[in-house]
Parts: C-alpha cells; sequence; structure tokens
C-alpha cells in the first residue's frame, strides 16, 4: 500500500515532533542525573556532617554532665568519705542529662555508688576509670564489655536479636571518665558515665529530623540504633547491616539496600580517643526521592510533548489539506485537457481519411473521362454533324481531364501534408498519455495507492 501525501506530511510531522522530543527527553534526563547526582552528593555529605556534628554534640553534653557530677560538693565530699548514700543525687544528675549510667568510684577504683541503683564495693574494670583516676579527662565512644554493664542493670538494653548477636553481648555508648579532686586538688576519686547506644534514639532521630535523611549506627555489623523503617513500617534495629557497610575502616560513599530500600549513603567509621575504629555512622538519603524527582520530569516533557503533536496536528492539518486540495484540482485541469485534446487528434484523424477518399474518388473520374473520350469514332461519314459535335465535347472532356489531373496533384499535396499531420497526431497521442499518466501521478501523490 502505497501512502498519499496527506499521510506521509502528517506522519513526517509527527515523527519530527517525536524525534525531537525523544531527544530533548534524553538529553534532559542525562542532564538531570548529572545535577541530581551532585545535588545527592551534596546533600548526603553534607547530612553526615551534619549527623557526625549531633554526635560530637551527644559526646560533649556527656563529657559535660560527667563533668558536673565530678564537681558537685555533695558527690566530691561523699567520696572523700567513702559514703554510700550518693545514689539519689547520681540518679537525679543521670536522668536530668539522659545518661544511661552514671558511676562513681574512690582513689583505689572501688564503686562508691552508682546512678542506676547497681551494687557498689567492687573494683570498676573500665580502662578509662583508671585513666580518670590518674588525673587525664576522658571523652570517647568506646566499647562497654558485658562485665560493665551487668552491675548496672543494662544488659536488656544490649539484647539482640540479631543471628550470631542473640543474648547478652558488649554495647557501644559515648562516655566520658573525669577525675573527682579535693579542695587541695588531689584526685580522690573520678565520676564515669555515658550514654548506651544499643536501642538509643535520640541522636538518630534528631539528625534524620533535622537533615532530611536517615541516620544509623553500626556496631558488630548490626543496626544497633536506626531511623530507618521496614516496609510495615516498624523501626529498622537488631538487623545485620549489608555487606558492603557492615566492616568498614575507612569512609563509604554509594548506595547501600537497607530494609529493601535503596539509599545513597555516606558511612563513617566512629574512632575511639586512640584512634581505634569502634563502629559506623550511616546517613543515607532514599534514591527513590531523586528517581522521583527524573520520573516527574520526564512524564512532564512526554506530556508538553503530547501536547505539542496535538497543537502541530491543529496547524498542519489545514495546510495539508489546501495543499492537497489544489494538487486534486491540478489533476483534474490536466484529466480535463487530455481528454480534449484526444477529441482534437481523433477528429485530425478523421480529415485524414476524407483526404484519401477524395483522393480515390478523383482518380476513378479522370479514369471515366478518359474512357469517355476514347468511345468517340470519327470514320462514320454519316454522322458529319454529330461528329463535330462529339468533337466539341471531347475538347471538354480532354480540358476537365487536365482540370481533373491538376485536382489530383493538389490532393497528393493534401495527402502529404495529412501524412505530417498523422505523424504530428502520434507525438500527440503520446504526450496525452504523458498528461494521463501525471494525473494519475498527481492522485497517488496525494489520495496514495493500493
Amino acid at each position: 500500500m502505497k501512502l498519499g501525501l496527506r499521510t506521509k506530511l502528517i506522519g513526517t510531522l509527527v515523527g519530527a515532533i517525536v524525534i525531537s522530543s525523544a531527544i530533548g527527553a534524553i538529553a534532559a534526563r542525562q542532564t538531570m542525573a548529572t545535577d541530581l547526582n551532585g545535588l545527592a552528593t551534596q546533600q548526603v555529605g553534607s547530612g553526615a556532617t551534619g549527623y557526625a556534628g549531633y554526635w560530637d554534640a551527644k559526646r560533649d553534653l556527656v563529657k559535660l554532665l560527667v563533668g558536673q557530677a565530678a564537681i558537685n560538693e555533695t558527690i566530691r565530699r561523699g567520696t572523700a568519705a567513702h559514703t554510700r548514700n550518693l545514689d539519689g543525687t547520681l540518679t537525679e544528675i543521670a536522668h536530668q542529662g539522659g545518661l544511661s549510667f552514671l558511676t562513681i568510684v574512690d582513689a583505689r577504683g572501688y564503686v562508691v555508688a552508682r546512678a542506676t541503683g547497681g551494687k557498689p564495693g567492687m573494683k570498676h574494670p573500665s580502662p578509662l576509670v583508671k585513666r580518670a583516676l590518674l588525673g587525664e579527662t576522658v571523652r570517647t565512644a568506646a566499647r562497654i564489655p558485658h562485665d560493665e554493664l551487668l552491675p548496672e542493670f543494662l544488659e536488656p538494653q544490649i539484647e539482640s536479636t540479631t543471628p550470631g548477636r542473640e543474648g547478652l553481648v558488649e554495647g557501644l555508648g559515648i562516655v566520658s571518665a573525669v577525675p573527682i579532686s579535693d579542695a587541695n586538688g588531689r584526685t580522690i576519686g573520678a565520676a564515669y558515665g555515658g550514654i548506651v547506644i544499643d536501642h538509643y534514639y535520640d541522636v538518630v532521630d534528631q539528625a534524620a529530623q533535622a537533615l532530611g535523611g536517615k541516620a544509623a549506627v553500626i556496631f558488630q555489623g548490626e543496626l544497633i540504633s536506626s531511623s530507618l523503617t521496614r516496609r510495615d513500617g516498624t523501626r529498622l534495629v537488631d538487623d545485620s547491616a549489608s555487606d558492603r557497610v557492615k566492616d568498614l575502616t575507612t569512609p563509604f560513599y554509594g548506595t547501600d539496600l537497607e530494609g529493601g530500600v535503596e539509599y545513597l549513603v555516606r558511612v563513617e567509621p566512629i574512632l575511639d580517643d586512640q584512634m581505634h575504629v569502634v563502629a559506623s555512622r550511616w546517613f543515607g538519603v532514599p534514591l527513590a526521592t531523586f528517581t522521583r524527582i527524573q520520573e516527574h520530569t520526564l512524564v512532564s516533557m512526554l506530556g508538553w510533548s503530547i501536547v505539542g503533536i496535538l497543537i502541530g496536528l491543529a496547524i498542519a492539518l489545514p495546510v495539508v489539506g489546501r495543499i492537497a486540495r489544489d494538487l486534486v484540482a491540478r489533476s483534474r485541469q490536466v484529466r480535463t485537457s487530455a481528454r480534449e485534446l484526444s477529441v482534437v487528434i481523433v477528429g485530425s484523424e478523421v480529415s485524414g481519411d476524407h483526404v484519401a477518399q477524395t483522393r480515390a474518388a478523383v482518380e476513378r473520374q479522370g479514369e471515366l473521362l478518359m474512357q469517355a473520350a476514347t468511345e468517340t469514332h470519327p470514320e462514320e461519314s454519316a454522322h458529319r454533324v454529330a461528329t463535330a459535335t462529339v468533337r466539341g465535347v471531347s475538347e471538354k472532356i480532354l480540358a476537365a481531364s487536365a482540370l481533373n489531373a491538376e485536382i489530383l496533384g493538389d490532393v497528393v499535396v493534401i495527402d502529404t501534408l495529412a501524412s505530417e499531420m498523422a505523424e504530428r497526431t502520434q507525438q500527440a497521442v503520446a504526450r496525452v498519455n504523458e498528461l494521463n499518466d501525471v494525473a494519475v501521478g498527481l492522485d497517488e501523490l496525494v489520495n496514495g495507492a493500493k
């Protein structure tokens, strides 16, 4: 099937718009992807920096609260006197500051009192306490072993259901140890306290709400605290982190799948004050946040492309229709002219036939006149008068014969002209056929052909 001019023009217009829109969409998508990647990198990077700021702020707060306990006069006197009734004061300080535990030890490292109500009298095993008793103020992230958590009644907080970490294990804490001095500046004990990060959501929730992403803490390959959610809406915690981020010792930037959602993340190691990696801070933004922007933009572009096609068709259809009508009119004119020329040619061919017939009649007439002239017999003497009359008639017949010969010569000339006319008529017939072919071609061009 051969398409018509109208269909070709409309198809060409629609194809041009579609191709142009497709190229524009591809270019826009590439540009947008580049720009969004840059924006995502910036957002995730700034979010990770902000998250680290929240972490450091919490670490400074812990140091401040423990330091306040170390200079509290009641605690100082109780430490010097080895009194064991400081639990109420410690509990109030810990509760107001949001500390998970706060413990006072004497100069030998034995526990004087605990904010959690744990049993005093035993020697504290933390190396940070030993450093504080030597006069050093410590603030750091640290692993808190089970033998420190158990006396503080904190083991339920770190219980995990993650395969491989079930039961009681060590936890992660932001801790501080501050020496307690008497009026003479001698170290008489130490205040040791902090926040256990396992199932503690204050830092990650604050960071997520303020920075517009998701935050988590990875400890021993497990998400021990996070603002991430599962598909059912519950908080994603006590779950293994993905393999690509669970054992990092250097910063990582890239994509990560957690809880069935893909994120663009930056993961940074958490170091203790001895520059040892103890855990990781995870901050990410769902990739869907950026893909939705791309999809929305592409859908908008496609929608406007369709509008452009409709507008283009509304403008082009009348123009194409007018062109088609003009071509159809021209085709009809060509066909009409061809028919008229055919009539003229047929007439010319008829005239040529008449010339041939006239020539044949003249030739026959000449033959008859010659026969009449030869039939007169002048030897018949009885009829002399009649002979003279016949003789006059013969002369007239001869004159008519001569005139007939002249007419015959004119007929020959006319016949020659008729032959030339016949040749030109054949040429005209060829031109008529060409005109008909042109008319057919115009019809096919406009309307198509099956």
